[in-house]
């Protein structure tokens, strides 16, 4: 059967498919903008949530060290009714406490050391600070962890520690010029080293913690570039070593010191003696900010009113302020880059010490605990 020639030219013809009209590109780039926006803010939530949570958990976990770690130095410190000082606290608004202190490129740019870093008397301790370095604690506490029956004359050997803040650099690395505040503890070795040149510790130093043996020394042997030297309580060693470091970016640290005493019945049985004024009460005063326990938290406030000694704590309040990893980056920017006038400009009535503060108190953490001495006089 012949087809057709028609039939064969009349075959339905496909059409050629069309593209995308400019309307439909646009609403599926709006959609895709919108869509990609969502998993932006998703994303950068979820990254700013880890780093702030991250950030809170390393202070955190440095403040339960030191706190862990001050409350087994202070419940076991060790105190003798002699006359001596077996622990002495002193509030450093200043940076030449131990000589290490390293100042940014910018000095007006560090933690300030006014009024506005001296804020004490507050109704919680964890709201006062304690001067540009905090409080530089010292005393002498039980020796543990190294003691070996080699060794007998040092076994529960008292040792002397000290605890304080310093700006310095943050590796042994000479080429490392980062700079972090860095809370150190210091703990001077029971007794001298052997071999052809000892070096002294706390039994040759004797217990009076503010001797010379633990300040002022000189000694080539006694010069705080060792660990474990009885210097150390005020120099924990050269510009690069950091064996004495026990946390960083601690921008804060302060204590309240009290003796027990029936009559004080509206602070729980608890009278203040650091950091007080002549009345008394907490006080911010600097000519205040000086303990040294020499007698029995007992011993009678007439006494102590005639010799001038100060008793030994029964109760300490202990605080620390830690910088969170967000807070430690934006402090040391801040150091390192002073305002330019016309930031300055924007914060008329807050001065860079003031502002030094504002970054500080937004990007950190108080911990605080209360800890009982148990030292009784012997």
């Amino acid at each position: 059967m012949r087809i057709p020639s028609y039939a064969i030219f009349d075959r339905p013809r496909v059409k050629a498919r069309r593209a995308f009209t400019l309307l439909e590109l646009i609403v599926a780039a709006a959609l895709t903008a919108v869509l990609a926006g969502f998993v932006i803010t998703i994303v950068s939530n979820v990254a700013g949530f880890w780093t702030r949570t991250s950030g809170r958990l390393s202070a955190e976990v440095q403040a339960r060290l030191v706190l862990d770690q001050l409350a087994l130095d202070l419940s076991a410190a060790r105190f003798q009714d002699d006359g001596n000082v077996w622990l002495a606290a002193n509030i450093v608004n200043a940076s030449s406490n131990s000589g290490l202190w390293v100042n940014a490129l910018t000095v007006n740019n560090v933690k300030p050391n006014n009024t506005t870093s001296l804020v004490l008397g507050s109704a919680s301790i964890k709201d006062d600070r304690f001067g540009l370095a905090g409080v530089w604690l010292r005393f002498f506490t039980t020796s543990r962890g190294t003691n070996t029956a080699a060794t007998p004359t040092t076994i529960s050997a008292p040792v002397a520690v000290g605890y304080q803040i310093i700006r310095r650099y943050t590796a042994v690395t000479t080429t490392n010029l980062n700079t972090a505040y860095l809370l150190h503890r210091a703990e001077v070795r029971p007794a001298a080293t052997t071999g052809t040149a000892p070096r002294p510790g706390v039994l040759e130093s004797g217990y009076k913690i503010t001797a010379a043996a633990y300040t002022t020394s000189t000694a080539s042997n006694n010069n705080g570039s060792t660990t474990g030297d009885p210097r150390t309580i005020q120099v924990p060693g050269t510009a690069r070593l950091l064996d004495s470091v026990i946390a960083e970016n601690v921008i804060d640290f302060g204590i309240r010191a009290y003796v027990r005493d029936a009559t004080a019945t509206a602070t729980g049985g608890l009278r203040a003696i650091f950091p007080v004024g002549s009345n008394g009460a907490l006080t911010s005063a600097t000519t205040s900010t000086r303990l040294l326990s020499s007698v029995p938290s007992s011993t009678p406030a007439s006494v102590l009113a005639s010799t001038g000694a100060q008793p030994f704590p029964d109760v300490v309040d202990v605080m620390v302020r830690i910088l969170t990893d967000e807070g430690a980056r934006l402090i040391a920017a801040y150091e390192a880059n002073p305002p330019t006038p016309a930031a300055t400009a924007l914060l008329p009535n807050v001065t860079v010490q003031q502002y030094w503060w504002q970054i500080a108190l937004a990007h950190s953490q108080v911990f605080t605990r209360r800890i009982v001495v148990n030292a009784q006089p012997l």
